[in-house]
């Protein structure tokens, strides 16, 4: 039987290749509060004012979603979820709303990605609830370290929906905040990506592949 015998070089950027190569594992996740997504089990149908239940976006060994109301300057929780409506919030069907202070209650929803995965915050749509001109913003902070990641700065959504495309991941999690008026400011269609992020033993196995590649160029440079 013959053998073919191949080079360190080429084994090597083959080896590299393939990692390179190598597929991320991504999850998509879309928030759009609809179906029976209500009370402590999160499988209960939704009536306007309904809490929405904790369980809700939850990928098991992927993402954890947790949400809640709070006061704006200090941060107490006023609600520890957040509540179900049907329609009125511009032109969305299904939204999730805040606190019953229409000044000083702002929402939270936190994004935990499993130990591994990154999560990324692609889109999400605000309404304003019968038109009402509540001058709310957004904000989204990394969850570990506290940076801001992304803000909106304030908006009025009026009768139309307004969409933003924040774009921004984190291994540690994302927090999205919205207010202070999360009772007039309303939140659909919130997408998430949830991608595998390489071990570094697969970075440190394509760093050596790289490396022993310069020795054998460096090596055959002085032959």
């Amino acid at each position: 039987m013959a053998f073919t015998r191949i080079s360190p070089l080429v084994a090597t950027l083959g080896l590299s290749a393939a990692l390179l190569s190598a597929p991320a594992l991504a999850t998509d996740v879309l928030l759009d509060f609809s179906g029976n997504i209500c009370g402590d089990a999160t499988n209960a149908a939704c009536t306007n004012g309904a809490g929405i239940g904790q369980g809700y976006g939850d990928v098991v060994g992927l993402l954890d979603v947790s949400h809640r109301a709070f006061v704006t300057a200090t941060g107490t929780t006023v609600n520890s979820s957040l509540f179900y409506w049907s329609t009125a919030y511009s032109d969305l069907e299904g939204v999730a709303w805040g606190g019953s202070n229409p000044d000083t209650h702002s929402a939270e929803f936190v994004f935990t990605p499993g130990a591994g995965y990154a999560v990324t915050l692609n889109s999400m749509d605000f309404g304003d609830y019968l038109n009402r001109n509540d001058g709310s913003s957004a904000v989204v902070l990394d969850w570990l370290t506290g940076q801001t990641l992304w803000s909106s700065g304030a908006f009025d959504a009026g009768t139309t929906r307004l969409s933003f495309m924040p774009g921004v991941s984190s291994v540690n999690g994302l927090v999205l905040r919205f207010g202070p008026d999360s009772y007039n400011t309303g939140i659909d269609n919130i997408s998430l990506t949830v991608t595998a992020v390489p071990e570094p033993g697969t970075w440190a196995m394509l760093a050596a592949g790289l490396g022993v590649i310069g020795a054998l160029r460096r090596r055959r440079k002085a032959d």
